[in-house]
């Protein structure tokens, strides 16, 4: 499956040690996608694609759309379509999506509503 910026199959690289961190405040709201060759924080709401070697989902921050990552950590909502190597999923995570992965968590409490599918 694609998205606009590549395939959900191929995850990025891990994110280079000089890799500069990308935070979307908890007041902003984005209507489109975005791409990051560094980590990306989501404090606030995106409604479209994110990519990026590493994107933490803040427990106030929202995503509507398809996330594409190799590391993933969510501490509040997604829906839509993941693809990541490695997922964690907080005991804050509201997660409505089908997710492709490698490897897995997910923590007591977490919300987790859609297909699993591990992808070796």
């Amino acid at each position: 499956m694609k998205t606009p910026h590549g395939d959900l199959d191929r995850w990025p690289d891990p994110a280079g040690a000089n890799a500069r961190r990308s935070v979307f405040a908890q007041d902003l709201v984005v209507e489109g996608d975005a791409t990051s060759g560094g980590p990306i924080e989501v404090q606030g709401k995106v409604i479209g694609s994110l990519r990026a070697p590493e994107i933490i989902v803040a427990g106030s921050g929202r995503v509507e759309g398809s996330v594409v990552a190799h590391d993933l950590v969510v501490l509040g909502a997604v829906s839509g379509i993941i693809s990541a190597r490695n997922v964690q999923l907080a005991p804050s995570a509201v997660v409505q999506a089908d997710v492709t992965h490698e490897r897995i968590a997910i923590v007591a409490g977490a919300e987790l509503e859609g297909k699993l599918q591990r992808k070796a």
